[in-house]
């Protein structure tokens, strides 16, 4: 969110102060007009409006209870793989021969990159609605620009590494299966766009009733053994202007089971299937509905979804090896030392230097307090397999060194907060690390008054 964003938020949010129900989007009109002609029927009057906090999000002009059906989708209206496998257009673009080639690879594609491929090219316009209503930009760090990328944690810059690999290997195997007069076609800033819808709006599917359906069609399944996992993701339109809140509990899933989507397939029967999302959780009409991502730390919210939560109960910070060493050369009593290279090896063949965090019950993760007994305390290098398959070695020997390492991470935090202050503008990416940040400290201070 922009600071332009932000203020336009909070204007809306005075403006609307004592009202009944929030200001309503009017600009989703057409995805209602759509899904209704699909039979959605909207029995529990959900409607897309601004909150002060969170921006867009859902509400009820009624009243809603413990296990009501907050939304009945018709499964016409979502996007996996059984609407690749019918749109006949889609499929024309790529080589059967050199799909079937790939298949028997191991280097096979994932189904978001072919999900996010299909957004960029899909000329059906069965979803132009839904396509319209998909925002252009996001606040992923992946999308901070050069200047602010200067001021982003390791952590993060390793995972949006990774995170660059799968988007550009994606559109490099997909390209390779293509007809000749498709190959290239998509950009990769489109595909990186695309790549992110998949990733922060896509839902959970049985993938055992997608190869179900996907069984009885008439020309078969081209993707599925090209696939390098699961068909589970499908986009979902409306259902993705749900905003997460921690703890929020929901069920969801098809109206229908595998069985029964079987049996109807097979007698030819009209397949009246629906997502379907019921709530644990009481709501007052014009009160927004939350739901729940999964239980994520504000770092795994920032690069997957673009947000972080302030008082995150399920946070922790994580930190690399990199940024060790990088302590070590900051500490005055530990820039002289040289440590032996077998201890890194150690750690590395061991797969210790991984899963570095601090956290709120027991202050250091397993790993990070036997990274930091080998390297700091445990001198006889013969010891270090009973130091790291024993229990989790004892705080008090690191706890000044852990305690440092703490004030040298809040020091990170504040050089990038006021960094990024210093910029004469923030991107909607910049902002949303920004407060990342913020909350960053605030829970580094946290730990540090529990030492």
């Amino acid at each position: 969110m922009t600071a332009d964003g932000m203020t336009s938020i909070r204007r809306e949010a005075k403006r609307t102060k004592g009202a009944k129900y929030p200001s309503e989007c009017v600009e989703h009109v057409p995805l209602f007009r759509w899904l209704k002609g699909l039979g959605w029927r909207n029995e529990t009057g959900l409607r897309i409006g601004r909150f002060g906090c969170t921006g867009k999000g859902l509400y009820s002009r009624k009243p809603l209870a413990e296990a009501d059906c907050l939304i009945a989708l018709p499964f016409e209206a979502l996007i996996g793989l059984n609407v690749l496998e019918r749109d006949e257009h889609f499929r024309s673009m790529f080589d059967e021969s050199a799909v079937q080639e790939r298949a028997q690879s191991l280097e096979k594609l994932p189904f978001q990159a072919l999900l996010a491929f299909y957004l960029c090219v899909t000329k059906s316009a069965h979803f132009e609605a839904y396509l319209q209503s998909l925002p252009q930009t996001f606040s992923n760090p992946y999308f901070c620009t050069k200047q602010e990328l200067v001021y982003l944690s390791e952590v993060l810059l390793q995972r949006m590494v990774e995170q660059n690999g799968l988007i550009k290997s994606g559109l490099e195997r997909i390209n390779s299966v293509l007809r000749d007069e498709w190959k290239d076609t998509v950009e990769l800033e489109r595909f990186k766009w695309a790549y992110f819808v998949v990733n922060t709006r896509s839902v959970f599917l049985d993938p055992m009733a997608v190869k179900m359906i996907n069984s009885f069609l008439p020309s078969g399944s081209l993707f599925e053994d090209f696939l390098a996992d699961e068909p589970s993701m499908a986009l979902a339109p409306f259902l993705d202007f749900f905003n997460h809140r921690c703890g929020a509990k929901t069920v969801n899933g098809l109206s229908l089971s595998t069985s029964q989507i079987r049996d109807c397939l097979l007698k030819e029967r009209p397949l009246e299937l629906y997502y379907n999302l019921h709530t644990d959780t009481a709501y007052r009409a014009g009160e927004q509905i939350f739901i729940s991502y999964g239980t994520h730390n504000n770092t795994k919210l920032l690069l997957e979804y673009g947000f972080s939560i302030p008082s995150n109960p399920d946070d922790f910070v994580e930190l690399t090896i990199g940024t060790i060493n990088a302590f070590m050369k900051h500490d005055p009593e530990l820039r002289c030392l040289r440590l032996p290279r077998e201890k890194y090896r150690f750690l590395a063949d061991h797969r210790l230097d991984e899963q570095l965090f601090f956290v709120g019950d027991d202050l250091l993760s397993h790993n990070l307090a036997v990274c930091l007994t080998v390297l700091f305390v445990e001198r006889n290098i013969h010891h270090m397999k009973a130091v790291a398959f024993a229990a989790t070695p004892p705080l008090e020997p690191i706890r000044a060194i852990a305690l440092r390492l703490v004030d040298f991470l809040l020091l990170e935090c504040r050089q990038s907060i006021e960094g990024l202050n210093k910029l004469a503008g923030l991107s909607t990416a910049g902002t949303a690390y920004r407060e990342y940040r913020r909350e960053c400290e605030v829970f580094l201070n946290k730990i540090k008054n529990s030492f």
